[in-house]
């Protein structure tokens, strides 16, 4: 059966490469304008994003998503031609230097996907039993928050507006493919939405270093409880965590003043869990 398999895999590669269109001109217009989408005016402006790695791209395809295009080396789709047959003829093979061009990874994999949009991304107001970023500017912090939700079910994210880009190439792999099937609200008014979403008979608690938090080791969190994690260098900002039902705090020895946004934010999601929240 394998060798049947095989057989069948190297007859498409062999196909597929004879018919696929092939870039080799840097100057292409296709190339070029996935250069442009490394800048977040020029991803809103199109309502595109791309990614690159093969994981990203089979959870991608896995989570019910169809590519615009997806850009491959010839060394890439010889090593992974049942992937690159199922994105059907949205698939170029480009030359490495064309590749070079628009890759955003020190050591790339080959393969670049551009997508538009997604539809669990959208503008609103929280759910209740979600983790909430306000103003968090690290790509690495926001991803793995939205991969570490994922992992543990939450209900949902939700970023102030001026949060790190979600559809930012390092936003998107540090999140390991959990942006695809995640549940993303980006907010415009913070204080306003968590005051919605309280007036609805959620409860919100800041993540503080304040005198006035409650431990949250010793919070009794009820399955629709949201909490939200502020800026890494501020925390979360006065006027939001006036609107919120109180805050807690994380123990600590004292040996730190703090914990890495991330690192706080999944203990948070950890203590949700346990209270059945996802």
């Amino acid at each position: 059966v394998r060798r049947r398999q095989e057989a069948k895999s190297a007859a498409w590669f062999r196909r597929i490469a004879f018919d696929m269109e092939k870039i080799t001109s840097r100057q292409n217009e296709k190339i070029r304008q996935v250069a442009f989408l490394k800048r977040r005016s020029e991803r809103e402006s199109t309502g595109l994003f791309f990614f690159e790695g093969v994981h990203l791209l089979e959870e991608f395809i896995r989570f019910g998503h169809t590519p615009e295009y997806v850009f491959a080396t010839g060394d890439a789709i010889s090593r992974s031609p049942a992937l690159i047959e199922r994105c059907g003829d949205t698939v170029y093979e480009v030359t490495d230097s064309v590749y070079e061009k628009m890759t955003d990874e020190k050591s790339p994999q080959g393969i670049l996907c551009v997508s538009r949009f997604l539809d669990s991304v959208r503008r609103g107001t929280p759910e209740k039993g979600s983790i909430i970023l306000e103003s968090l500017q690290d790509n690495g912090n926001v991803g793995t928050i939205i991969r570490t939700a994922a992992s543990l079910g939450t209900r949902g994210v939700a970023l102030s507006a001026d949060c790190a880009d979600v559809y930012a190439p390092k936003t998107v792999r540090a999140t390991m493919g959990a942006l695809f099937s995640t549940d993303i609200t980006v907010v415009s008014d913070m204080p306003e939405a968590i005051r919605i979403l309280r007036a609805d008979g959620g409860r919100v608690f800041a993540a503080l270093l304040d005198e006035n938090a409650k431990r949250l080791d010793e919070t009794d969190i009820r399955s629709d409880d949201s909490f939200a994690i502020g800026n890494e260098g501020n925390g979360v900002s006065r006027m939001t965590a006036d609107a919120c039902d109180g805050g807690v705090y994380i123990p600590m020895s004292g040996r730190t003043e703090s914990l890495n946004a991330s690192a706080a934010a999944a203990i948070i999601l950890w203590e949700m869990k346990r209270s059945g929240n996802g």
